[in-house]
């Protein structure tokens, strides 16, 4: 049998001295008391687990290099959220439109298109989009049920508003390949590889939005690219997704350049987070999933 949690809470004081006891080095007791107050003892050691060992942290990390770290990674979510615009509204679209010109205005409610798995059953799906469109405040839903009968559901292009990207990752894959196809290929990406990268970036996204830690964080394997002389670019110069202690966000930052690019041919994500990644010294750029240098390959132009 499991024992139960009882460990006792602490002051802030004692947060203090139960850091430094463990090796932290702590320069300004009020400052830290000021930090723990606003973020939390548990959040904050979340970044000192790559320092940690048995006998307590790696002599010489100061409170203030933890500090860093989590402005670094407040800096490293809000980019990824400046991206997530274009990359959700984009791919609603590029799902949508070819959906809506083959199978018209309800395409989504059409069962017969989607194949169940365990991730996805039609029925379900479709309870929770309408429940979440009928459930928005925004104008254009109470005009549509004032106005029209509600024995249908509405069109994909009202539909297309409400839906959240993991909505569109599951409903993506359960479509039939040839359609997957003709959706992935404006992209110029496999759609295999899109499905992929659609379920990897709900997960970075969600972790965003609720300011949890991205750094040092180890994610499942995804697609990587879709041939495999890129595949082999990427994996000698910027980062190898098959290895256990570089599964980090790095390929999800390499997704999000592939889809903002094609989204938006014109876009400045990727510049920015080579300017944002620029002054990072590279164990903590490891911890990230980048070897140094990642930012010259031509992958990344």
């Amino acid at each position: 049998m499991q024992p139960s949690y009882d460990k006792s809470p602490l002051t802030l004081p004692e947060q203090v001295e139960h850091l430094r006891q463990k090796g932290l080095v702590i320069g300004d007791p009020q400052r830290a008391i000021d930090v723990l107050r606003r973020v939390g003892l548990y959040r904050f050691k979340g970044y000192l687990l790559p320092y940690k060992s048995s006998e307590g942290y790696a002599g010489g990390v100061t409170f203030e290099d933890i500090e860093d770290l989590m402005a670094f990674d407040e800096a490293l979510r809000l980019h990824i959220l400046t991206a997530m615009p274009l990359v959700e509204v984009g791919i609603r679209q590029a799902i949508s439109q070819p959906m809506l010109e083959r199978y018209g205005v309800r395409w989504y409610a059409c069962e017969e298109l989607f194949a169940a798995s365990d991730d996805f059953q039609h029925s379900e799906f479709l309870r929770k989009a309408l429940d979440e469109f009928h459930g928005m405040p925004d104008l254009f839903v109470g005009h549509y049920r004032e106005k029209y009968h509600q024995t249908e559901p509405p069109p994909a292009w009202m539909i297309t508003e409400t839906m959240t990207l993991g909505s569109w990752s599951k409903l993506f894959e359960s479509l039939p390949q040839e359609e997957r196809d003709l959706i992935a290929l404006p992209l110029g990406i496999k759609a295999s590889t899109l499905a992929s990268w659609l379920h990897a970036l709900t997960i970075v996204r969600n972790i965003c939005a609720h300011h949890s830690r991205l750094y040092d964080r180890t994610f499942n394997t995804m697609g990587l690219a879709d041939d495999r002389r890129t595949k082999r670019l990427l994996r000698q110069h910027s980062f190898d997704e098959r290895d256990e202690g570089a599964r980090r966000l790095a390929p999800r930052l390499y997704a999000l350049h592939r889809l903002t690019c094609a989204l938006d041919p014109q876009t400045r994500w990727t510049a920015g987070l080579k300017t944002l990644l620029a002054p990072v010294p590279p164990d903590t750029l490891a911890r990230v999933g980048f070897r140094p240098g990642w930012h010259g390959q031509s992958e990344w132009a």
